[in-house]
C-alpha cells in the first residue's frame, strides 16, 4: 500500500479520476512533475478525468489551466467540476424551487438557463447557493482563534461552535439567518479547506464545505454536489467504460479517498496538499494515524461511518521514483 512509485502503478489501471487541488496543483501552480506525467499517462492509452470540487464550471476551469499550460487532449480527457455537476443537475435537484438566495459570492455561470431566479433575501428564497468564502479575503484555517484568543486547530474545526469563533461575524449570522428560515444550504464545493501555495508557504484556506459542516452542526440541511458524495462520481462514471479498471487520486482521505471508497474503485493517497498540513515525515505510524484518527472526524457528520482508507499511498504525483 504504501509509497509505490506512480510511474509504475499507473499502468495497473484504464482509467483515472484526479483531483486539482493539492494533487496537481497547489493553488498558484503546477506541483513539479504533473504535468509530464500526465502527458505520458495519455500517450499511453490512459483515461484521465480531472474531478475538482471547485465551484467552478468546467469551462471557466479549462480557461484557467490553459493559461498555466494544462491542455485539453495532451494532458486530460475530461475536466469535471462539482460546480459543473450543480448546474446539469440543479433542476432535476430541486425541481420545486423557483428562487436562490447566492450567499457570499455568486457563480452566475452556474444558473444561467436554469429557470431560476436570484432573490436578494434569504427568507424569499427557495434554497441558498453557498459560493466560496473567501471573495473578500481568505479565512485561513490554521489561524483561527476562538473569542478568548486561543487558537483553533484544524482538528477541531468542525468541533468549534461557530459562534465562538473570532472574526467570523458574517458567517455566525448567515448561518443563524438560514436557521431562523429552515432553509436549505446547496454546496458545490464540499471541502472543509483546500491549500494555496503563498509566498510565505501553503496556507489552509476555509472552503464553502467548512460553512456546510457548521450548519449541519447547528441541525440544517445541506446538500452537497462535490466529493465525497455519490452524485459527482455517478456523473464521472457515464464517461468511463464498465470494463475499465478505474482509480480515485487524491489528497485527501474523507473526500477523494472516502468517495472513491463509496464508488466501489480502487483509490490512491497523495502525501501532498492537505495530507502534508498533518504528515511531517511520511512515516507509516504517522500515516496510518493521520488516515484511522484524524481522517474520520474531519468527515462531514453524515460521511463518519464510511472507509476512508486508500488502496495505495505514493508521496507525490509524479515521475520522480519514490
Amino acid at each position: 500500500m504504501f509509497c509505490q512509485n506512480m510511474e509504475t502503478l499507473y499502468e495497473q489501471y484504464d482509467a483515472f479520476l484526479i483531483d486539482m487541488y493539492g494533487v496537481l496543483w497547489n493553488g498558484r501552480d503546477f506541483f513539479d512533475g504533473a504535468l509530464p506525467l500526465l502527458e505520458k499517462m495519455l500517450m499511453s492509452g490512459k483515461k484521465v478525468i480531472i474531478l475538482s470540487n471547485t465551484t467552478l464550471t468546467a469551462t471557466k476551469c479549462c480557461e484557467r489551466y490553459l493559461s498555466k499550460g494544462m491542455v485539453a487532449g495532451t494532458h486530460f480527457d475530461k475536466f469535471i467540476s462539482s460546480g459543473e455537476v450543480l448546474k446539469n443537475t440543479i433542476t432535476q435537484c430541486f425541481s420545486d424551487a423557483k428562487t436562490y438566495f447566492a450567499a457570499f459570492s455568486c457563480f452566475d455561470d452556474i444558473f444561467k438557463g436554469s429557470g431560476l431566479s436570484c432573490v436578494q433575501s434569504i427568507e424569499q428564497a427557495g434554497f441558498v447557493f453557498v459560493g466560496s468564502a473567501n471573495y473578500k479575503a481568505p479565512y485561513c484555517a490554521d489561524g483561527l482563534k476562538d473569542r478568548n484568543g486561543k487558537s483553533i486547530t484544524i482538528e477541531e474545526l468542525i468541533t468549534v461552535d461557530y459562534r465562538d469563533i473570532a472574526n467570523f461575524e458574517e458567517i455566525a449570522s448567515f448561518i443563524d439567518t438560514c436557521l431562523k428560515y429552515n432553509k436549505i444550504l446547496v454546496i458545490a464545493n464540499s471541502d472543509l479547506f483546500a491549500i494555496e501555495s503563498w509566498k510565505s508557504g501553503a496556507k489552509p484556506i476555509l472552503c464553502s464545505g467548512y460553512i456546510g459542516s457548521l450548519y449541519e452542526n447547528a441541525g440544517g440541511k445541506v446538500v452537497y454536489f462535490g466529493k465525497p458524495y455519490p452524485i459527482i462520481f455517478d456523473y464521472a462514471k457515464q464517461f468511463i467504460s464498465p470494463n475499465e479498471k478505474v482509480a480515485m487520486i487524491g489528497d485527501t482521505p474523507w473526500t477523494d479517498i472516502l468517495g472513491g471508497n463509496m464508488a466501489g474503485i480502487d483509490t490512491i493517497l497523495t502525501l501532498s496538499g492537505v495530507a502534508q498540513l498533518f504528515i511531517k515525515d511520511n512515516s507509516e505510524a504517522e500515516i496510518s494515524h493521520f488516515i484511522e484518527n484524524i481522517a474520520p472526524e474531519m468527515a462531514h457528520t453524515d460521511m463518519k461511518t464510511f472507509s476512508q482508507t486508500p488502496t495505495h499511498i505514493i508521496e507525490t504525483f509524479s515521475l520522480t521514483s519514490i
